[in-house]
């Protein structure tokens, strides 16, 4: 009777080894049929580099670029059309521009006492003093001069404007690029071209200079 007490116990303690171990190469064993996944493979797939238009974490690096620092430009424009103690018929200057049309539109709100000779004035100062800022910002504008509105105006169409606060347009002309400008100062109109003085070294009466 111990005898078979004793074999039914072994045989116990032989099945439970034996779920033990297949529970043990259950666990731990592959799968049969599957592969056994490389960690690095998994991190360089989670790497792959999407093309441009599929990555949506991309910024945009697409720098807007113009001609000329508008900005800049406006804020000389502000510092110098605006100044009444220069200027004591203006009220405000402003400019627009379109890079793509090639145009740029000045305009010079000025009193409603100006007269039409001083809204001339302020036309031909406003031409040549804007050409001259923006040329400030490159090699290959010229200034204006005492007989040129500057070289800005072979590349930029015109319209420039000189309005009273009322609404009634004093000056209101158009060029397209290259055009001759026709405003006119009426002070140099009317003085002419100034005298120039000739500096240039005199030659000797050759018969004064014989004696």
């Amino acid at each position: 009777m111990k005898l078979l007490k004793r074999m039914a116990v072994l045989s116990l303690v032989v099945l439970a080894l034996g779920g033990c171990t297949k529970s043990s190469i259950s666990t731990d064993a592959p799968v049969s049929g599957s592969e056994e996944v490389d960690p690095a493979k998994m991190e360089t797939d989670d790497d792959e580099t999407l093309p441009r238009d599929q990555n949506f974490l991309v910024e945009d690096e697409t720098v807007e670029t113009t001609m000329y620092d508008w900005e800049q430009a406006q804020s000389e424009c502000d510092g110098l059309f605006n100044d009444t103690s220069a200027f004591p018929q203006s009220v405000k200057m402003e400019f627009t521009y379109d890079e793509s049309a090639l145009n740029i539109g000045l305009t010079w709100t000025v009193k409603n006492d100006t007269t039409n000779d001083d809204a001339m004035e302020y036309a031909v100062t406003m031409v040549k003093q804007f050409n001259d800022i923006i040329a400030a910002q490159s090699m290959d504008l010229e200034n204006s001069s005492t007989d040129s509105f500057g070289t800005l105006w072979n590349q930029f169409s015109l319209d420039v404007k000189v309005v009273t606060e009322g609404g009634k347009a004093l000056v209101d002309k158009s060029y397209k690029a290259g055009d001759k400008i026709d405003l006119k100062s009426t002070e140099s109109v009317a003085e002419g071209p100034e005298d120039v003085a000739d500096d240039s070294p005199k030659k000797l009466d050759e018969t004064k200079a014989s004696k």
